[in-house]
């Protein structure tokens, strides 16, 4: 088996077989459509990238800013988010009957994929979520955070306040 070309010296080889032929994006792109059917190449699988996590330095900047919000349930939405990596719609559709806080559990309905899952939280969150669900029953509550008009929050307004 002869040695195998650096990729320079075989586009090299290929531009001499193809030069006669004036070829454009469209003509060289097919033909290297039908070369990896002939050689029965696939496309490269994609790597997976694993989330970033966030730095010490970045998770005192969080807490001090949930420690300093303007509203204390913005607070609470941000930790709840933060402990237990849910998604923007799932955490806006939690309704306080969703929340077990003897298991220390969230039930998500129809989430990502139209799937349910379940998600936990730090016990020494449950004491603030505690309270603070006290508080949302008391006012007649359905969601868990719930804006001003009685309805569940925008997943838009959630991502300004993670920006703030």
């Amino acid at each position: 088996m002869a040695p195998r070309l650096t990729p320079r010296a075989m586009a090299k080889k290929l531009g001499r077989v193809l030069r006669p032929q004036p070829p454009d994006d469209h003509y060289l792109k097919k033909v290297f459509q039908h070369t990896r059917e002939l050689l029965d190449i696939g496309p490269a699988p994609q790597a997976k990238r694993l989330p970033a996590r966030l730095t010490e330095a970045a998770l005192v900047a969080f807490y001090d800013a949930v420690w300093h919000a303007r509203q204390r349930t913005h607070g609470g939405r941000l930790t709840l988010r933060l402990c237990t990596g849910i998604r923007h719609a799932a955490l806006v559709h939690l309704r306080l009957t969703d929340v077990a806080l003897q298991t220390c559990q969230l039930r998500m309905t129809q989430g990502k994929g139209r799937k349910d899952r379940y998600g936990l939280f730090p016990r020494s969150f449950r004491g603030e979520l505690a309270q603070y669900m006290e508080r949302q029953h008391a006012q007649g509550a359905t969601y868990l955070f719930e804006s001003n008009r009685h309805r569940s929050y925008a997943t838009r307004r959630v991502r300004q306040l993670v920006k703030q």
